[in-house]
């Protein structure tokens, strides 16, 4: 016998809260919801501010062979946000705590042969000492990821226990290290052999094998070495990827398989050439992206993962940040093979302005001694399975410790910094091939403390050649609904390339869901996964491809329906996308915006609404005349799809679903939705929201720069770089924020006049113009706003701080 994985993605049942025995064995679960994973508390969500913070609890029945009885068998959960419970039977059987990152319990001793009970209790409730603590994404709970069984040996090859690094390139050639990591929980000691053949493309290139043993109840390491000739190196031009198959034998007879799939390549970040990989200079040039997509919020499949990763590599990118937490797998699986460079994230992270304890929206290092020591290893834990998990994976070029961690109290900065310190002794411990990045590093030292810095917002601006590998891993925010403006995201120089700077990363590749209202539209990509305007000039700049015709105003006279992938499989993992496009009467796309419905007249698939959805300019599912959103099938069959607008003929598409049980018709239990959403707490004292934001500025002396008007830790402040009339300085707020007041303390000289103005969208209004009193305080009563400006339109003064408050 040897490992067996099987997804058990389908046929849960899920109820919200905590009810009252819902994890024993004899639970009535018959009025529950039917649910298959992946699933998030939130489906469906449309960028929504808030989302449901609670508790709950999944079920399913799980068949267990009797000849497996005595094997080692485990639940493999690639992701569950972020506090697990799991039981088999009425018993607890483990829990994990951690939102992003893959874990495996073992179930040997807890289940029998037939049919078990199995049940999760899920929280996404927030944690003072559980990471993240801060951030402004949104945090949906659930399973949101997969689920598989794993049946094995007792004597075996580890969970992701295979490590394959590349030693060296010489000539041609490739040193390579495979690390492989025995357990035998068996009674007696094991004696055997290692065999590992590597393939490219099919064919096999080279065959090892190696004695091993294992004493009973223990866990080794065994080390090989190998030299691939004429290697095929991964790059993102030629993505090459090399096969290990290992076999665990004893008297010939196989215990164990385990496939790895790898690539050969090096990579080099430095501080005054830039990033090297395979020994030759390569730009970085890509966006951040997020997981959540319209309607399933988190709980993406693979197939979404696949378009996802295309969508940034079609526009001619070659990079994708992974923010700001470990992604699924799956992930860098895709940009192995679709040739795209990742930047892996942990999950300490911080978000901006006066922090308020609780709800995401905390210090990003606890503040509270009694939180500290658990937190710290929440960090740690959750770099280690980031790392585990994904370091067979050429596409990934830094491990990341976090995201913009100076969002954290003053008081606790040191330990901020001691606890990143450690971070990147991890990363060096657990893989020394790749370098500890420092991501949104911009603020406080934290870009010394690792071995690539990255630096976000005015990063880009206040950097330049710093002593250290670097590049600017946010740029370019811009709030945009489709079809938006053509031309790029470009800002404060990074069109400019420089030797020094290993590449630039757009802000943000998707729409995503935030907490803070507005910081979701920020995308090149929206939050149904279709590209705005940008993406094409993106596209046409890097690639050379002209953008296609833009939808004129016009009265539609037809629908089409149409779908990326016309059959998917019904384990969870895949599921197609689905356009609509409003067509005149020469079947060209027109920027007609009527909702259209569009509904399953046959079959079992579903929407992240059910059986029907409509998209509109309401929900931003349908602009410009096109719309779009994904589709998936938990059951075996044709699925009949139907659009219809008012006064169009309907237009109908067939998705066949396959594997599984087959459709037939039986009464289903769907969930509405959430039953509550919770939003940032409000609070009758406005929050200072300008601490460590953002700041641009017309032009600085190279000793007072911009940020220093919203450090708040120094007397100086920003000096312009000339004083001529028209200098300016801008506090980006990062979000739509209600604006109650506006400080401005000026320095020298006296009797300088400025005008205050504001933006609360794509516009900017002048609000107030400044008196020769040099602290002067501005009443918004509320506005809404982006950014606040300060004007200059003679000789420009010092400016030491500029402090906004609001909500």
């Amino acid at each position: 016998m040897t490992r067996r994985r099987e997804l058990i993605n389908r046929a849960w049942k899920f109820a919200y809260g905590d009810p009252a025995g819902a994890v024993a064995e004899d639970f009535d679960d018959g009025d529950l919801y039917d649910v298959g994973l992946p699933h998030s508390f939130g489906i469906p969500y449309f960028m929504e501010t808030g989302f449901y913070v609670g508790r709950g609890v999944y079920r399913r029945v799980l068949d267990i062979r009797p000849e497996d009885l005595g094997k080692y068998l485990a639940l493999e959960f690639q992701g569950v946000f972020q506090d697990a419970e799991v039981y088999v039977n009425g018993s607890q059987v483990g829990r994990h705590l951690g939102g992003y990152t893959a874990f495996a319990i073992d179930i040997s001793t807890a289940v029998r042969a037939g049919a078990n009970q199995l049940a999760v209790r899920v929280s996404n409730e927030w944690n003072p000492r559980l990471a993240p603590r801060a951030g402004e994404h949104t945090f949906n709970g659930g399973i949101y990821r997969d689920v598989a069984l794993i049946v094995a040996e007792r004597t075996r090859i580890a969970w992701y226990g295979t490590f394959v690094t590349t030693r060296r390139l010489l000539d041609g050639d490739a040193v390579i290290d495979v690390a492989t990591e025995l357990v035998n929980d068996g009674d007696a000691d094991f004696e055997g052999d290692l065999t590992a053949e590597i393939h490219l493309a099919g064919e096999p290139v080279l065959r090892l094998r190696q004695s091993v043993s294992v004493p009973a109840g223990a866990t080794s390491t065994c080390r090989q070495e190998f030299t691939l000739h004429q290697a095929r190196l991964w790059h993102p031009d030629t993505p090459h990827l090399y096969t290990l198959e290992q076999r665990l034998t004893q008297d010939e007879r196989c215990l164990d398989e385990a496939v790895t799939t790898f690539g050969v390549r090096t990579v080099e970040f430095t501080a005054d050439k830039g990033f090297f990989l395979n020994g030759e200079h390569l730009p970085i040039h890509g966006a951040n992206v997020h997981q959540d997509r319209a309607g399933w919020c988190d709980a993406t499949t693979h197939s979404g993962i696949r378009r996802d990763v295309a969508l940034i590599r079609e526009s001619g990118m070659n990079f994708i940040r992974g923010s700001h937490y470990p992604h699924h797998e799956q992930f860098a699986a895709e940009c192995d093979r679709q040739g795209v460079l990742f930047w892996s994230e942990l999950c300490f992270w911080g978000i901006g302005g006066e922090s308020a304890e609780g709800f995401w929206t905390a210090s990003a290092y606890p503040p509270h001694e009694a939180d500290r020591a658990e937190f710290e290893e929440s960090c740690l834990r959750a770099m280690t399975e980031m790392i585990r998990v994904n370091r067979n994976h050429p596409s990934i070029i830094a491990w990341s410790t976090g995201n913009e961690v100076f969002f954290s109290d003053d008081e606790v900065i040191p330990q901020a910094k001691d606890l990143t310190r450690r971070l990147v002794e991890l990363v060096h411990e657990l893989d020394p091939t790749r370098p500890a990045a420092v991501g949104g590093a911009q603020r406080r030292g934290f870009d010394e403390l690792g071995d690539v810095a990255g630096y976000n917002g005015d990063g880009a601006s206040l950097y330049h050649k710093p002593p250290w590998p670097n590049l600017v891993s946010e740029y370019g925010s811009l709030v945009e609904d489709r079809p938006g403006a053509y031309g790029p995201r470009y800002a404060h120089g990074v069109e400019t390339p420089h030797p020094w700077r290993s590449g630039i990363v757009l802000w943000c590749g998707m729409h995503h869901g935030s907490i803070v209202a507005d910081m979701a539209r920020m995308g090149f990509i929206d939050y149904f996964r279709l590209p705005l305007r940008s993406w094409y000039w993106y596209r046409r700049e890097l690639r050379g491809i002209e953008p296609p015709p833009w939808p004129l105003p016009g009265t539609a006279t037809a629908l089409r329906l149409s779908a990326d992938r016309m059959t998917i499989a019904t384990d969870g993992t895949d599921d197609t996308q689905i356009m609509v496009e409003l067509l005149d009467a020469s079947g060209h796309v027109v920027a007609d915006e009527r909702p259209v419905r569009i509904e399953v007249v046959e079959g079992g698939g579903v929407f992240p609404t059910g059986t029907s959805i409509t998209l509109s300019p309401e929900n931003r599912g349908l602009l410009d005349g096109i719309g779009a959103i994904e589709f998936r099938s938990y059951f075996a069959g044709p699925n009949t799809l139907r659009a219809g607008a008012d006064g169009l003929a309907p237009a109908e598409l067939t998705i066949e679903a396959v594997g599984g049980e087959q459709w037939r018709g039986r009464p289903r239990r769907l969930a509405p939705g959430p039953p509550s959403r919770s939003f940032v707490p409000s609070s009758d004292a406005p929050r200072l929201l300008s601490a460590k934001r953002p700041v641009f500025s017309s032009g600085s002396l190279a000793d007072r720069p911009a940020h220093l008007i919203t450090d708040y830790s120094t007397g100086e402040g920003w000096i312009s770089a000339t004083n001529r009339p028209g200098a300016w300085i801008r506090v980006d707020l990062e979000g739509l924020w209600r604006v109650d007041t506006v400080t401005v303390l000026l320095g020298e000289p006296d009797a300088v006049p400025y005008r205050l103005e504001v933006s609360g969208g794509q516009a900017t209004e002048e609000v107030a113009a400044g008196t020769t009193e040099r602290r002067m305080s501005f009443d918004l009563r509320g506005r809404a706003l982006h950014a606040v400006k300060l004007v200059f339109p003679e000789a420009p003064a010092e400016v030491k701080e500029v402090r906004v408050h609001g909500r």
